[in-house]
């Protein structure tokens, strides 16, 4: 197989054009797992919780991604590439549904963090009011607070739920 090169920055954000790669990783994949993702969603009591277990170095949406392997885990501009990264993405989304119909008035327009990943630059706390771009999905602003239901969010056109 020929050698892929590694990403020039150590932080996976440099520039580094070359054919996608993929491979599964079964030791990451453990931390995928149901009883895992269960325990996600019953043990977070606030968004806070959810969130900080959701994303740590190998919670359930960064070890998705690495139990792919090659590019979708290791580079963060050519993972986006690969059509496995939106079957991930939209499974994290019905673990955060799951997790907000499991107190849903009190976790429907819960947020926490801040605007910028990671927190580098530094920046302030969201809010609901904040503007999303969503590009050409969406020709008018478009808040968080838009985006938060799946069912009557963004002005009406979600309406959609998961099977369980």
């Amino acid at each position: 197989m020929p050698q892929v090169p590694r990403n020039p920055r150590e932080d996976g954000l440099g520039y580094n054009p070359r054919c996608m790669r993929r491979d599964v990783h079964p030791g990451i994949a453990a931390f995928t797992k149901a009883n895992i993702t269960s325990a996600l969603i019953a043990d977070s009591h606030n968004i806070e919780e959810f969130q900080d277990e959701l994303q740590k170095p190998m919670g359930v949406h960064a070890a998705g991604h690495l139990t792919i392997g090659g590019d979708p885990g290791g580079d963060f501009y050519v993972g986006a590439s690969d059509p496995i990264f939106f079957l991930h993405h939209g499974e994290i989304d019905r673990v955060y549904w799951t997790w907000q119909n499991h107190g849903l008035p009190e976790r429907l327009n819960a947020v926490a963090g801040t605007l910028t990943f990671l927190n580098e630059p530094p920046s302030r706390n969201g809010t609901l009011d904040d503007i999303i771009d969503l590009g050409n999905l969406a020709k008018a602003k478009v808040t968080l607070r838009d985006l938060m239901s799946t069912t009557g969010g963004f002005r009406g056109y979600f309406c959609y739920v998961y099977a369980q």
